[in-house]
């Protein structure tokens, strides 16, 4: 069970967040919240003189209170409808009337809470004939109820006490409001400061990706043009062409991944990733496609490959999949030297599939296993055969794990090859 405090809590917040969704701005979102507070706050004080000016037979003064809980409730009624300039309209004009009416009868201090509107109206509204002309109402009648306060006319005076009180209050409140302004202006800078480095790096790294496929797409692009011309133009045979077929075939395959991995994360980037889960064996996944797909690849290196707990489902999206282990087997057989071995196996822990992709290749430094996963660096290590990359396969690998609500993680060392961890939910 929970303790009070934590229920005083949830309840203080529940009353912040009425009317908030997540399709509100920021700052709008933080003057509702404090409206929501203010208010709410007021109400145990109305309550209280309610009842202490009905009990002392200052009627008029207890119904004034009345008024002051019932506008309250009214709007938080109304922001829990989203209709928050309607609320901070009826807010204003309620307390300037009330809070005049008070001051002028009972010559309670309530002109001060009149300076507090001053306040509020600044901050609260952003339309200029609302802003001016509430904030001149409010200053009208503060200075007239000073100017009246002056005369000998009064209903029914209350106690000094009574009066400091609501002066202390309105000064109180004047300050906390500011102070939280204040603060939350402060907190709104730094994250639209943050957000700007944030973009500033996404596009230096952007810059740097485009110049890394425009370099990677131009050589086997050219290199493949050039040799089809030069059997076009009968410059060579078929059969003298057929010796460096196997190395265009092998930039081919490159190229294909890049400009798969591109047209992913372009996606990735514009459109967002969509997970659509389903119960997927690992055998069809890894055994048959991701494999069968860099077959050529494996052979041309004459890897040893070798594969446990395939037999394992998982709960995921399988073109995720597909798309996920291609890049690890692929990243695995690029940094394998020749006659190397790469071991793919698969067991379950709990209620997670764990797949180890191990190679015995030429693995990673620190500075590239902090890098490979990071959205703002790109660093991508020449393979063993000279195979270049862009460093983008593996950070679209971390994206779909994590919108299949898994998990990825790696150990690797210099000379000693490199093991790569996806998590990924069971099949139930």
């Amino acid at each position: 069970m929970q303790n009070p405090i934590s229920l005083l809590a949830q309840f203080i917040r529940w009353i912040a967040n009425i009317g908030i969704t997540d399709t509100i701005s920021f700052y709008e979102k933080k003057k509702t919240q404090l409206i929501n507070l203010a208010v709410a706050c007021g109400l145990p004080f109305n309550v209280y003189f309610a009842i202490k000016n009905f009990a002392e037979h200052r009627t008029a003064l207890g119904i004034i209170n009345v008024f002051l809980m019932a506008g309250a409730f009214l709007i938080l009624i109304i922001n829990s409808y989203q209709k928050f300039l309607l609320g901070r309209t009826i807010l204003s004009f309620l307390a300037s009337a009330l809070f005049s009416t008070s001051a002028i009868f009972f010559r309670n201090g309530s002109e001060y809470y009149l300076l507090l509107n001053v306040v509020i109206i600044i901050i609260y509204f952003s339309e200029k004939r609302f802003l001016i002309g509430f904030t001149v109402f409010n200053i009208f009648l503060f200075i007239c109820i000073k100017i009246f306060l002056n005369s000998a006319v009064v209903y029914n005076e209350v106690p000094f006490s009574r009066v400091m009180f609501n002066l202390i209050w309105a000064v109180l409140a004047i300050v906390l409001a500011l102070l939280f302004f204040k603060n939350e202006q402060l907190s709104y800078q730094k994250q639209v400061e943050e957000k700007n480095r944030e973009l500033e790096e996404l596009n230096n790294t952007k810059e740097k990706l485009f110049s890394i496929i425009a370099h990677d797409l131009r050589s086997p692009i050219g290199q493949l043009k050039a040799s089809l011309d030069l059997v076009n133009k009968e410059y060579i045979t078929p059969e003298q062409f057929l010796p460096i077929a196997g190395k265009l075939s092998a930039q081919v395959d490159q190229l294909h991944s890049t400009l798969d991995n591109l047209l992913r994360w372009s996606i990735s980037q514009f459109q967002g990733i969509q997970a659509v889960p389903e119960y997927v064996s690992l055998q069809e996944v890894i055994g048959e496609k991701a494999i069968l797909f860099l077959k050529q690849s494996i052979e041309r290196k004459n890897i040893e490959l070798y594969t446990e707990g395939l037999q394992l489902k998982v709960w995921a999206d399988p073109d995720h999949l597909m798309l996920i282990f291609r890049n690890l087997v692929a990243n695995a057989i690029k940094y394998s030297y020749q006659d190397g071995t790469i071991s793919i196996r698969a067991y379950q822990k709990e209620k997670k599939v764990i797949v180890e992709i191990a190679d015995n290749g030429m693995g990673m430094t620190e500075e590239v296993k902090e890098s490979v996963f990071s959205s703002v660096t790109m660093i991508s290590n020449t393979g063993t055969s000279n195979e270049k990359g862009t460093g983008l396969g593996l950070k679209l690998c971390k994206e779909f794990i994590e919108k299949n609500k898994g998990e990825i993680w790696l150990k690797s060392e210099p000379g000693k090859g490199s093991t790569f961890f996806v998590s990924m939910p069971a099949a139930q």
